[in-house]
């Protein structure tokens, strides 16, 4: 939270809040950010995505399947239709 005179590059691990009494004069780099009415703010902002976490099991199985070798496709012959093929 920056409420007084803030100069140099700010990055955040979650959200950054400026208030109407202060003043940025640098880039930011965060999650989140709020800047009041009556704040400055000079400078670049980059807003990065949160990371997700992501569940264990299926990022296991899904690493597993692509590690998997394509099987080829085999289709069977109706036996009938094998039959008249070689009369």
């Amino acid at each position: 939270m920056i409420i007084g005179e803030v100069q140099g590059n700010i990055q955040c691990t979650d959200r950054l809040d400026i208030r109407s009494q202060g003043s940025l004069t640098g880039d930011v780099i965060t999650h989140r950010i709020s800047v009041e009415d009556g704040a400055i703010l000079k400078g670049g902002v980059q807003i990065r995505a949160v990371e997700q976490k992501t569940d264990k099991p299926r990022q296991a199985k899904a690493k597993q399947a692509s590690a998997e070798p394509a099987k080829p496709a085999t289709t069977e012959q109706p036996k009938t239709a094998a039959a008249v093929a070689s009369t």
